[in-house]
């Protein structure tokens, strides 16, 4: 079946005209047709919905060799095969992709791959665009752990399959009634719910953390005000008059009220959040070679015997220590 037939971007039976035009991506591909060169039939379409891609690629009856470079380091690349097959190789492993099996590029890292008769769905996202959702979802700043997801998708698992059906229904949906109508409403929510599904439905490292926070009581929505104004602001001077008129209402309201939710006043929470952003810049390796007290005093910690126990009650050890396990 072809999708997004109204969004396609390339189609050329050219060899010289495909290899230009993934030359033109995001890193140098190398791409070779094994075989008659002449049943080489390539179709890609992209469909752009809020701030993701939809793309959908297929080649014809033929097998072929791609091999890409480093895409820099915040890339993943989800693909979902509608048609065909193949292996990709990752150091000295092969994995197999097919319409019952997907990947999970992440694009930091070389891929070799071998190919036949394929066409497939791919998905570009960036990791900070599923942390900020994440962070959306748990109503809780991730820190500094990265969102890392198994490298295959089981396309068999209900998960897997309800993945599927959504990116069917979103390539319909784009290539038909929505692509003459101006609602980014509908577009937004459609993005939320498959940012929303592969979280949730595909196993990552925040699964954990997602599922604990799936039996939570819905927030109030001066709190969630309150706690997205922190998060943004974090890294500013933020002072409790600040988190009430982002909050809407009075202050002892949105502080009874995250001691409901969180058991801790919004200043408190602030200060968490704080915490975790230093623990993720120690994680990190700290921006450049900037010592745990500058990075301290950059998230608002002034008195560094105090900051050291907070962060020590936190995360079980001292920043110190945090920098040296991560060497």
């Amino acid at each position: 079946m072809a999708y997004l037939s109204n969004h396609t971007v390339l189609a050329s039976e050219d060899l010289d005209e495909v290899r230009d035009f993934l030359s033109g991506l995001t890193a140098p591909h190398e791409f070779d047709v094994r075989g008659n060169s002449a049943a080489l039939s390539t179709n890609v379409a992209v469909a752009p919905f809020g701030n993701l891609n939809l793309l959908h690629f297929g080649y014809g009856d033929v097998r072929i060799d791609v091999s890409s470079g480093e895409e820099g380091d915040d890339g993943l690349l989800f693909y979902v095969v509608t048609g065909g097959g193949g292996s990709f190789r990752r150091g000295n492993t092969d994995i197999d992709f097919s319409v019952t099996q997907g990947v999970v590029r992440d694009l930091s890292r070389p891929i070799a791959v071998t190919q036949s008769g394929l066409s497939a769905f791919a998905l570009p996202l960036l990791k900070e665009q599923l942390r900020q959702h994440a962070r959306a979802v748990i109503g809780a700043d991730m820190g500094g752990a990265p969102v890392v997801f198994d490298q295959t998708i089981d396309m068999t698992t209900p998960g897997g399959r309800q993945f599927r059906n959504t990116l069917q229904f979103i390539a319909n949906a784009l290539d038909g009634p929505l692509r003459e109508m101006d609602n980014p409403i509908l577009i937004r929510q459609m993005e939320e719910l498959l940012l929303t599904q592969i979280l949730t439905m595909l196993p990552n490292s925040y699964s954990d953390a997602i599922a604990g926070c799936a039996t939570q009581v819905a927030l109030p929505y001066h709190v969630k005000r309150a706690r997205d104004y922190i998060h943004a602001h974090a890294h500013t001077v933020v002072g409790v008059a600040d988190i009430a008129a982002a909050a809407r209402c009075g202050y002892r309201t949105v502080q009874n009220a995250f001691k409901d939710a969180y058991g801790m006043s919004p200043m408190a929470y602030l200060r968490l959040v704080r915490l975790k952003r230093v623990h993720g810049a120690l994680l990190a390796g700290g921006e450049d070679g900037a010592t745990i007290a500058q990075i301290a005093r950059a998230w608002g910690f002034g008195h560094m015997g105090r900051f050291a126990e907070m962060y020590r009650r936190e995360f079980g050890e001292l920043p110190s220590e945090t920098v040296r396990n991560r060497t």
